[in-house]
């Protein structure tokens, strides 16, 4: 983890109470090493951070592009290991700088609802997110979210599950139909997670 990073979270934690305010279940379930992507459901602009700084591991977040306008925010976003993604679009770019990051051993944080459920109700998981899980064969963690739209209100709980894979989709070219099939598994993972 760079200093950025560390930096982030001391001051997160120190922002929203680590300790009484902040917690972490299941941590052990986070490998050492190894690649890994780390899913989570998605309803607040803390999400990735929170994520983030929750795991004993360095997580690189794919963000949309407009994260990265300006010099500062461009700066900031890249310091703490987020690289860019074109929304609405495949962008080949970022999906090859996800699957290098997996190679490399990396943690790879997604959201796989794509954008933030103003609800709280679970959505269906984006197949781009699913492409990236099939094609790296990498283990899955699932994490539950609780808490993360209110902060400052409400003690913020972080669920970890157990790692999984998506095996029995792999070795062959996918209808879209089990695309969607795999990213129920996803999410029903993490909806697992956040009826604890």
């Amino acid at each position: 983890m760079g200093f950025t990073y560390k930096a982030t979270c001391v001051a997160l934690r120190g922002l929203f109470g680590y300790g009484a305010g902040w917690k972490i279940e299941g941590l052990e379930n986070i490998p050492k090493d190894g690649g890994l992507i780390v899913v989570a459901n998605h309803q607040s602009n803390f999400d990735p951070p929170i994520l983030g700084c929750s795991l004993n591991r360095h997580v690189h977040f794919m963000a949309k592009e407009e994260l990265f306008d300006g010099f500062i925010k461009n700066a900031y976003m890249r310091a703490v290991g987020s690289f860019p993604v074109k929304r609405g679009a495949a962008d080949m770019g970022a999906i090859k700088t996800a699957l290098k990051l997996l190679k490399d051993g990396q943690v790879l944080g997604l959201f796989p609802e794509g954008t933030r459920s103003k609800t709280g109700k679970l959505r269906k998981a984006k197949l781009g997110a699913v492409m990236l899980a099939v094609k790296s064969k990498a283990p899955i963690v699932p994490v539950g979210l609780k808490g993360t739209q209110h902060p400052f209100k409400e003690d913020l709980e972080i669920n970890i599950g157990k790692p999984f894979t998506l095996d029995e989709f792999y070795g062959r070219k996918l209808e879209k139909s089990e695309m969607r099939a795999a990213g129920e598994v996803i999410m029903g993972k993490i909806g697992e997670l956040l009826e604890q």
